[in-house]
């Protein structure tokens, strides 16, 4: 059977509104979202393009809202199992911003969620973490955070496994993510992309002050364009993965499609 998930940031929820043309035109049968707002309407709003919600968790706050992740799928050719989350550990930078939101009115872990589905027509199940990794930190943070997905993964199932989503990775030492990955038996289905993330300030300006230091030395140093989303899996088939040139978030979506055994 050949399937595709998608992956997509949709910058506080600002794309989730824009998603039917793309919907419409690649039909994903998986989709990842992270920055999305989890109110109840918001996330039933994809029901009329034929995808059913497997679960969310709250990520932060911001603007007086609550966002976070979610994934959905096609009933029609999938079966949703299990789906639990795991919080993850904050970085120094982060504890100290959560704090300051913390008096501000709140604020919420960061989590990955898993979930397992059946493949209609097969009794093959394929387990998918959507991750949305810490933005305020170092590389060597979120190498932490990504050491207890893999883990989860490792101790709870044997199944064909994708992890994608926002790793919010910083370009510099890139061969340790590849190391990590890879010492965990994972290929990266996004290898071939160059970049999924493009500053623009007229678009996409409401930048906290950590978010806009970031973003002049990426301008300076790395011409605006970024990759902090990422696909990687095992004991699957990649066929093919791409990034969809639609700007409605500072995010591009990713699509792959694989294929199960």
């Amino acid at each position: 059977m050949t399937f595709s998930l998608l992956t997509y940031n949709v910058l506080f929820n600002k794309a989730f509104s824009q998603l039917g043309k793309i919907l419409s035109k690649y039909k994903p049968d998986f989709l990842c979202f992270q920055e999305v707002d989890t109110n109840e309407d918001n996330l039933n709003r994809l029901e009329k393009y034929g995808y059913k919600l497997a679960d969310y968790s709250n990520s932060l706050i911001k603007f007086g809202k609550v966002y976070g992740i979610a994934t959905y799928f096609n009933p029609k050719k999938i079966k949703l199992i299990d789906t639990n989350y795991v919080n993850l550990p904050k970085s120094l930078l982060e504890m100290i911003s959560a704090a300051l939101k913390v008096l501000k009115g709140g604020s919420k872990p960061r989590t990955i969620l898993r979930t397992d589905f059946l493949l209609a027509g097969k009794s093959k199940t394929v387990t998918i973490y959507n991750v949305h990794l810490t933005l305020i930190g170092i590389n060597r943070t979120r190498n932490k955070q990504l050491e207890i997905v893999l883990n989860h993964g490792l101790n709870k199932n044997r199944f064909p496994t994708i992890i994608t989503g926002d790793f919010n990775y910083f370009p510099y030492s890139r061969k340790k993510l590849e190391n990590l990955m890879s010492s965990y038996g994972y290929k990266e289905a996004t290898k071939g992309i160059n970049y999924t993330f493009k500053i623009s300030d007229s678009k996409f300006a409401k930048y906290n002050f950590f978010q806009r230091l970031g973003s002049i030395l990426v301008k300076k140093y790395y011409n605006q364009n970024l990759k902090p989303d990422y696909t990687f899996y095992k004991k699957i088939k990649l066929l093919k993965t791409e990034r969809i040139d639609e700007e409605f978030s500072d995010h591009y979506p990713i699509i792959s499609t694989f294929k199960s055994d």
